[in-house]
């Protein structure tokens, strides 16, 4: 499997925040670092979509 890319903490701090405001409480280290992880992920598997269709025949 290939490994996510790392982003700029500002990028995991906005979504940190959304999910902070919708669920109207702090989120511990370890939500946080699932968090994170699951956007990296998300932002790898969205590339990789973005390549299928720029290369597609």
């Amino acid at each position: 499997m290939i490994e996510p890319l790392d982003y700029p903490y500002i990028l995991y701090n906005e979504v940190i925040m959304y999910i902070e405001a919708k669920w109207n409480r702090r989120l511990d280290d370890t939500e946080r670092q699932v968090l994170i992880e699951g956007y990296r992920y998300g932002r790898m598997v969205e590339a990789e979509n973005e390549i299928k269709i720029l290369y597609a025949d």
